[in-house]
C-alpha cells in the first residue's frame, strides 16, 4: 500500500511540473528609444489599464485618451530598462528602454506587439512671433517635449493652439517635439526647431481640398457676423480720442470699444504719412499689473483675439495712408489698477509703437447694435 502511494505521489509531481512548464510563456521585448528633450508616444487598439518602468529615471503618463500613452526620460542618460503596459483587451506589451537625446520616431501605432511609426511634421517657432496651428477638430491633449516652448488653446477656440519659444537664438534652443490629440483620437506629432521668422506662422492641418474654420468654444457670434461687425465699426468711425501714440511719424490709436453679448472688440488705426511703406509684423494686447516692490517687477497676460478684421485686408501699410484693424476678443474685465498694453512691432524695422489703454475706459464700452 505505502507503495502504491508513493508511486501515486510521484506521477502527481511530474504531472504538476509539466503543467507549470507548459504555462510559462515569454513575453517579447520591444526595443524603444527614449530622450529627455521629446515625449515617445504609443498610441494603443485598446485603452491602457496598467503601465509599469523599471526606474524612476522614466516618466510615463497616460494622455487625455486612454488609449496613448508617453514616455519620457528624467535625465539626459540612463541605463537600459524597461516598461510593461497592459490594455484592456488583455494584451500584455513589454519595452526595452534605450536613452537616445533624438529618437528616430516621437509617435507610434500599436498593431498586435507591432510598432508601426506615425510620420512628424516639421515646424520652426520662434520668440519673436506666435504661430497657430489649425486642426480639423477639436484639440484635447497637448505636451511639448521640454519648457522652451510655450503653448496654449487659443482663447475659446477649441481646433487652434498657439506656441512661441521662450528662448532666443539657436545656441539656447535644442529641437524638441508638440504633440498634439485630437478629440477624434488623432496623433499629430511635430518636430520643433527655432527660427528668427518662421516661414509659416499660420499653420493648417488639412488634407489640401477643405479649409479648416475655428471651432468657438460657445461663442454668441460666429466668423461671418464678426465680418459684418467689423464693416459697422468702421463706418461708425473714431469715437475715442487722444488714446493712441505718435513716433517716427507714425500714429497708433484707439479710435474705439465696442461689446456685444460675449465678444468685445478694439477699434485700431495706424496712419503711415511717412515716404517709406510699413510692413506690420505682429501686433499684441495684454494685461499688465504693476506690482510694487525693488524691482518694480510685471506680470503679462498676452490677449489672443478670436478674429482679426481690417479693411483692406493686408500687411504693409503704403507711404501716406491708413489702416482700421478690429480686435475680437471674447469679454473680459481687469481688474482695477490694471492697464491694458498695445504694442506694434514692424518687421525688419525698428518703428515699434506702443500705448495703454486706462482701466475705466475699458468699462465705458459701446454696446453694438
Amino acid at each position: 500500500m505505502n507503495k502504491f502511494i508513493s508511486i501515486l505521489a510521484l506521477l502527481l509531481l511530474v504531472t504538476s511540473t509539466d503543467i507549470y512548464s507548459a504555462s510559462m510563456v515569454s513575453v517579447e521585448s520591444i526595443p524603444l528609444e527614449i530622450s529627455n528633450i521629446k515625449w515617445v508616444y504609443l498610441q494603443f487598439n485598446s485603452n491602457v489599464k496598467y503601465a509599469d518602468m523599471g526606474t524612476e529615471q522614466i516618466q510615463v503618463e497616460i494622455s487625455k485618451v486612454p488609449s496613448i500613452i508617453r514616455i519620457k526620460s528624467n535625465e539626459t542618460y540612463f541605463p537600459q530598462t524597461s516598461i510593461t503596459v497592459i490594455t484592456l483587451d488583455g494584451r500584455v506589451h513589454t519595452y526595452d528602454l534605450h536613452y537616445k537625446k533624438d529618437p528616430s520616431n516621437i509617435a507610434y501605432q500599436v498593431t498586435n506587439d507591432e510598432l508601426h511609426s506615425i510620420e512628424p511634421y516639421h515646424i520652426e517657432l520662434s520668440h519673436r512671433q506666435t504661430s497657430h496651428i489649425i486642426f480639423p477638430s477639436k484639440v484635447i491633449d497637448i505636451q511639448s517635449g521640454n519648457d522652451q516652448v510655450i503653448f496654449d488653446h487659443a482663447e475659446e477656440i477649441d481646433n487652434i493652439i498657439k506656441c512661441k519659444s521662450i528662448s532666443a537664438g539657436f545656441e539656447s534652443f535644442e529641437e524638441t517635439s508638440i504633440t498634439v490629440i485630437s478629440e477624434e483620437k488623432v496623433l499629430y506629432p511635430f518636430l520643433v526647431r527655432y527660427k528668427e521668422y518662421p516661414n509659416l506662422i499660420n499653420i493648417q492641418m488639412t488634407d489640401g481640398q477643405h479649409k479648416q474654420e475655428a471651432i468657438f468654444s460657445s461663442l454668441s457670434i460666429n466668423e461671418p457676423e464678426m465680418q459684418n461687425m467689423g464693416e459697422k465699426i468702421i463706418e461708425k468711425g473714431c469715437i475715442i480720442k487722444n488714446i493712441g501714440t505718435m513716433d517716427n511719424k507714425m500714429t497708433f490709436s484707439l479710435f474705439g470699444i465696442y461689446v456685444k453679448d460675449d465678444v468685445m472688440m478694439f477699434y485700431l488705426n495706424i496712419e503711415n504719412p511717412t515716404k517709406i511703406d510699413y510692413e506690420i509684423d505682429f501686433i499684441k494686447c495684454y494685461i499688465i499689473n504693476k506690482k510694487t516692490n525693488k524691482k518694480q517687477a510685471y506680470q503679462a497676460n498676452e490677449k489672443e483675439p478670436l478674429f482679426t478684421y481690417t479693411q483692406p485686408e493686408r500687411k504693409i501699410i503704403p507711404a501716406n495712408e491708413k489702416q482700421p484693424i478690429i480686435f475680437f476678443y471674447k469679454k473680459f474685465t481687469i481688474p482695477n489698477k490694471h492697464k491694458i498694453h498695445v504694442e506694434l512691432f514692424e518687421k525688419n524695422g525698428g518703428r515699434h509703437l506702443k500705448f495703454t489703454i486706462p482701466y475705466k475706459k475699458l468699462l465705458q464700452a459701446k454696446h453694438l447694435e
